[in-house]
């Protein structure tokens, strides 16, 4: 069975033929992660394999470093960055590179040497370990650390100036333009009930004189919105530009 590492050594074991992983409604549930869509990947078992496979996430899922573009098989070994979170693949078991011998070497097997045979010499192992260094020797240098290449995001795909007109134009256009399609959903449901709809049935009545109190109102509604916006997109320079 095949089972997903965190960082922080939580385990997600792959029991279902499909486990989905994103912030909200998922079988691995990362809530906390501000990089990651709603819906971000889905890891399939296809025959005696796992195909992680990508759902048109905003930022992208990463094995071992490198963008998903397509499909990919999953290895034991292999490390998926989704957002700022990374799990690592492991099987049950142990490392499927180590090798358990069922019966020792024949040089390893002793036996006892029939009558007027001569005792055989035991050969000397294939692959003697180093001595220890001897005294006022410096001691062996521990090995290099193994140098890891930190993940690339890529280039950002989305204009700030474009989110700008859009919510200029229609309140909420902007954020699912953003990529926060739930949210532009509420306010532009909102600005066409409530500012709209409301606001010219006001004016209507009143005469024109509702202008007075619906117009600075609608102004308020705008920058605040206009004001949330940009803070959103600036916490993501990798997905705007």
């Amino acid at each position: 069975m095949f089972r997903l590492v965190a960082q922080d050594g939580t385990q997600y074991p792959l029991t279902s033929p499909a486990t989905t992983i994103g912030r909200e409604a998922c079988d691995i549930l990362l809530v906390n992660d501000d990089l990651l869509s709603r819906q971000h990947a889905k890891i399939e078992q296809r025959g005696d394999t796992w195909v992680l496979v990508d759902l048109d996430s905003t930022n992208g899922t990463f094995v071992n470093g490198v963008r998903l573009r397509a499909p990919h098989t999953l290895q034991p070994g292999d490390t998926v960055r989704v957002g700022n979170t990374a799990l690592t693949v492991h099987t049950e078991g142990g490392s499927p590179h180590t090798r358990q011998m069922e019966e020792p070497p024949p040089w390893q097997v002793s036996s006892a040497p029939g009558p007027g045979v001569p005792p055989q010499p035991t050969p000397p192992p294939a692959y003697p370990p180093p001595s220890a260094p001897g005294p006022g020797a410096p001691p062996y240098p521990a090995p290099a650390p193994v140098y890891q290449a930190p993940p690339t995001y890529g280039q950002p795909t989305k204009d700030k100036s474009i989110a700008y007109i859009l919510e200029f134009l229609l309140l909420g256009l902007g954020w699912i333009y953003a990529g926060e399609t739930g949210t532009g959903i509420a306010i532009l449901v909102g600005w066409i009930v409530v500012g709209l709809g409301i606001g010219i049935t006001v004016d209507v009545a009143t005469g024109g004189l509702g202008c007075l109190c619906t117009g600075p109102l609608s102004i308020l509604a705008y920058v605040l919105s206009l004001t949330q916006l940009n803070k959103y997109m600036k916490s993501r320079p990798h997905v705007f530009r």
